[in-house]
């Protein structure tokens, strides 16, 4: 079920990327609509943060960063000198370790950061440690309704201009409370069905608001964040944690590749849309999405091909 949420949430990013810009009704639905993925994926890190190997912080850190952050700046160096070399973009080493040479590679550095420091709680009692993960559930409300205010009425009320974990926390502590209280996911389990239509309803709430509240185009910016991507999330996990559900198995072998698709999809993105296909847009997405899974595929290949000659 997670291989799916992580599949149809990478899915959700190319079509957002592919989209942007667009000022047609369509498009700003889909990109309205989009932006439940983010939050999720950060939902579901925390769900997994807990392993028994936060004991040994510094070797899981080290691990951590050799299997995701080190691949992601050989990816952010690229696109660093790929927009260079085509537009004449500069960038520093702070924009490579921040995710700023593409517009895409900013959820890496929260990732990371994530990834290496929130295990950390594990050696607090739990009762101090859930207080801090509903702090952080709070503090994300906050401070979304702050940059929701600050776009609406032009109030600077905080000069940042560096990465605002706060901004992404709330969804990991989600997460993590609900991996560390099974039983809230038996409940949901056994009434599935009426909390499947509690999901849809939430939803509707998170994406309907910003239409009614004229906050349509603040992006992540807004507290209808919440409603909507918690609601897409659960509803779509409820629905595929019964078997045979439609595209499930296509879905999975996208979400297991999910990396590898996030760090390189945007380099087709901006050519196929603008200049090789301008005029259909879900097409472009399609082509991007099918192109990824070719070139992971060809990967996949020629490692298998490598350990046979290695091994032979």
């Amino acid at each position: 079920m997670f291989d799916v949420l992580k599949g149809l949430g990478i899915i959700s990013v190319i079509f957002s990327h592919v989209y942007r810009g667009g000022k047609d009704p369509l498009a700003i639905f889909i990109r309205e609509l989009a932006m439940w993925c983010v939050p999720m994926f950060f939902m579901v890190q925390g769900y997994f943060m807990y392993s028994p190997s936060y004991k040994n912080w510094f070797k899981s850190s080290w691990k951590k960063i050799k299997k995701s952050y080190i691949p992601y700046l050989i990816w952010a160096l690229f696109y660093g000198g790929f927009y260079y070399y085509t537009i004449g973009k500069t960038f520093t080493w702070l924009d490579l370790i921040l995710g700023k040479t593409a517009l895409h590679l900013y959820f890496m550095f929260y990732y990371i950061v994530f990834a290496i420091f929130v295990p950390l709680l594990y050696f607090l009692p739990q009762l101090w440690r859930r207080y801090i993960l509903i702090f952080m559930i709070l503090s994300n409300l906050y401070v979304n309704f702050m940059l929701e205010i600050s776009k609406t009425y032009h109030i600077h009320w905080i000069s940042w201009p560096w990465p605002m974990p706060p901004k992404w926390w709330g969804f990991l502590a989600i997460g993590m409370l609900l991996a560390e209280y099974p039983k809230i996911r038996e409940y949901i389990t056994e009434h599935a069905r009426a909390f499947a239509y509690g999901a849809l309803a939430l939803a509707a709430i998170g994406l309907i608001e910003p239409y009614l509240n004229n906050t349509v185009g603040y992006l992540f910016n807004k507290v209808a964040l919440f409603p909507m991507a918690i609601g897409v999330t659960l509803f779509l996990a409820i629905y595929y944690s019964k078997p045979n559900r439609w595209g499930e198995k296509f879905l999975v072998y996208v979400g297991q590749r999910t990396f590898g698709i996030y760090l390189m999809h945007f380099l087709f993105v901006d050519y196929l849309r603008l200049t090789l296909i301008p005029g259909d847009r879900t097409l472009v997405a399609l082509i991007i999405l099918f192109l990824c899974l070719g070139i992971l595929a060809l990967q996949d290949k020629s490692k298998q091909l490598l350990q046979g000659l290695r091994s032979g």
